[in-house]
């Protein structure tokens, strides 16, 4: 059972309750008088400020830059009063993100937003605070940023139209800081270069390494002097895209700097003359080509050689080469001759004894022009299964090319080019063309007039002898005439057929002599009549046409014992061969000729006929002419031949791109031989 308690103690115990109250009462007053004091302190601001309940959204408290913007929302619900349309609390209520699960405050968030009342854009801080009364708040403050906003967004514009025109301009442009880093690049930079932006971006240093070496230290001075100009500076440089092209670069640059004149870098601008600097090159080619064509035009006069060598270095700066020779095959192209080598090669090369002839089926590199017919261009030498080596002390080998120089269908000549410092194109091999066919058609023209005057004298020799070999038979005929008509009944009948005798002889000569003449101008004029010819078919019928003088001499007639192909030849121009090589034999043969025999046999390129006989040895002085128009031998038996069937033998042969000749053994046996092209 409790005590009651005295009055006394009740007395003091409500004095105590007093002054409890009362201190209760101070701090209540002090905290209203912060409070005063924060509301005051918070309505002087320029920013909503507003404190809400987070559970029931209240407004607890608006300032009056607040209440000026949405009235009086002191009381009621803050998403119905700050914002429109709302039919619940904002999607973007950050009240679940200001505490932590046991409701305690967590740091400030900062955010901005564009109201949906009036359209105003706010700075937002939200924080969760602890309210007067103990509870956890919202407190927001909104600063008004619209300003700000449309500055930003003409910013934005004015920056997108900056990026729309230097981003899709055509050039490369870029903006580099004193630093060294790019502000910005424009993205046609991988257009030019191959390479991004992002790659300029993250490798600064970039820049310098794609220029080409040969202008790098061109580009470092105008960089020095740009630093120190403020005038706009002007550069064209080569640059080695990422594929590993080459592209010239024409570089215009000056200095940036902002309102306070402080140097903000540079702004560059490089601009891609690849297609002009080509095109300024080939106009360069042009006038360089039509320089030295004009200067090959007025060389007509001088001797083949240094027409040959002018050709040879004018074709080097054409086809920027370093090194370069020119050679001339043989007929059956089987043999190439150096007729000139460049300057440069003779300085560089070390081989003492530099050999001048060569065979085609041996040659390395450029010997592929003559075997397949057509330019060889060879950008890798090093790595060309063609090569077969040099001999130590050759010129290096880098790059090479090699052209054919073609008379019709056959390959006169060999111009070759190496060592350009980039690759060999089609273009090269046209400027090597045009220089070379240029100094063919002096070779030729002088040839032509070289045959002119050898036709000449061969015309004039053709009439003399003509004239010659028809006057005597011709006067025999008019002395023997005269003498018949004069004394025709005092003749007895002995020395009137003697008489008649020797004009028919006379006369007999004449008509062979025309003959061979009208043979001779036939062969040199019809054209060949090329099928396939059995060779030992030809020569059955030569057998069987001849066979009655054979017989009569007892000379045997001969076919070697080998195989004989079909060839592709003119029938009836071989049979005139085989008719006056035979009749040669039995004219000039003597008395000692026994045996004709006929061959075949074979080279690379050409069929070779031959025809041997046993009868007199033509004397070596007289066989390296034999061939020639009008030549006789002068055997014991010779007996007045027309010089017209060894001639004629040797057109034919030249008809057919070959050629004839003959050799006496010391045997006492002499062969004719012809070659026929085995390509026809």
């Amino acid at each position: 059972m409790t005590t009651k308690a005295s009055y006394s103690e009740l007395q003091q115990k409500i004095k105590e309750l007093e002054q409890e109250l009362a201190g209760h009462r101070s701090i209540e007053k002090l905290l209203w008088e912060k409070q005063d004091q924060l509301f005051k302190v918070l309505d002087s601001l320029e920013a909503v400020i507003y404190v809400s309940d987070m559970q029931s959204y209240e407004v607890l408290f608006a300032n009056r830059y607040a209440e000026k913007l949405f009235g009086h929302i002191t009381g009621k619900t803050c998403w119905k009063v700050l914002q429109s349309g709302m039919t619940g609390p904002c999607p973007f209520c950050n009240n679940n993100k200001l505490v932590t699960p046991e409701g305690k405050p967590k740091d400030m968030i900062r955010w901005e937003i564009q109201n949906t009342r009036n359209n105003r854009w706010y700075s937002i801080r939200d924080r969760a605070i602890e309210w007067f009364d103990g509870r956890v708040v919202h407190l927001q403050i909104a600063v008004d940023i619209s300003y700000r906003k449309e500055a930003e967004e003409a910013l934005q514009a004015s920056e997108e139209k900056f990026r729309t025109v230097a981003d899709f301009t055509y050039d490369w442009e870029y903006w580099i800081n004193e630093e060294g880093s790019f502000n910005y690049i424009s993205p046609s930079c991988e257009r030019i270069t191959g390479y991004s932006v992002q790659e300029f971006e993250e490798n600064p240093a970039l820049l310098l390494d794609i220029i080409h070496p040969d202008d790098r230290q061109q580009f470092n001075r105008h960089l020095d002097e740009e630093l120190n100009s403020s005038e706009v500076c002007h550069l064209n440089f080569r640059v080695k895209t990422k594929t590993g092209e080459e592209r010239w670069v024409s570089h215009y640059c000056q200095q940036v700097h902002g309102d306070n004149q402080k140097f903000l870098g540079r702004r560059a601008s490089n601009r891609d003359i690849t297609v002009q600097k080509k095109a300024e090159a080939n106009i360069k080619l042009n006038e360089m080509r039509m320089a030295a064509l004009l200067t090959l035009y007025e060389m007509q006069e001088l001797p083949i050689k240094e027409v040959c060598e002018f050709v040879l270095e004018a074709s080097l700066p054409l086809t920027g080469s370093d090194i370069g020779f020119m050679g001339f095959l043989n007929d059956d192209e089987s043999q190439m001759t150096i007729h000139s080598w460049s300057k440069s090669v003779m300085s560089q090369c070390e081989v003492h004894e530099k050999p001048i002839t060569f065979n085609i089926a041996e040659a390395g590199v450029w010997g592929e022009a003559v075997r397949k017919r057509c330019p060889v261009i060879i950008n890798n030498y090093a790595a060309s299964p063609q090569k077969r080596g040099v001999p130590e002390g050759h010129v290096t080998i880098v790059r090479f090319m090699a052209v054919p120089l073609f008379d019709k269908k056959k390959i006169v000549a060999v111009a070759a080019v190496g060592n350009k410092t980039v690759d060999y194109e089609k273009q090269d091999v046209k400027q090597l063309q045009l220089l070379i066919k240029g100094m063919w058609q002096i070779i030729k023209r002088r040839q032509a007039e070289k045959d002119f005057v050898d036709q000449a004298d061969m015309i004039q020799h053709f009439t003399n002898s003509v004239a010659h070999d028809l006057r005597n038979p011709a006067v025999a005929i008019h002395g023997l005439a005269k003498i018949l008509m004069s004394k025709y009944e005092s003749l007895s009948r002995e020395k009137l057929e003697n008489y008649i005798a020797q004009i028919a002889k006379s006369a007999e000569q004449i008509v062979t002599l025309s003959e061979d003449i009208n043979a001779y101008i036939s062969t040199r004029e019809t054209p060949l009549n090329v099928i396939t010819v059995d060779v030992k078919e030809i020569w059955q019928t030569i057998r069987e046409e001849f066979a009655p003088q054979l017989r009569k001499n007892r000379i045997k007639f001969r076919e070697a014992k080998r195989a004989v192909p079909k060839i592709r030849a003119d029938k009836n121009g071989l049979l005139r061969v085989y008719r006056n090589l035979v009749d040669n034999a039995l004219k000039y043969g003597g008395s000692s000729l026994t045996e004709i025999v006929v061959d075949y046999e074979s080279t690379s390129t050409h069929h070779i006929l031959s025809l041997q006989n046993n009868g007199d040895i033509i004397q070596p002085e007289e066989i390296v002419s034999i061939f020639e128009i009008f030549k006789r031998t002068s055997g014991e038996s010779a007996p007045a031949g027309t010089g017209l069937g060894l001639a004629i033998v040797k057109e034919i042969a030249e008809h057919h791109m070959g050629d004839s000749w003959a050799e006496s053994s010391p045997e006492g046996k002499t062969t004719f031989y012809i070659s026929i092209a085995q390509n026809l």
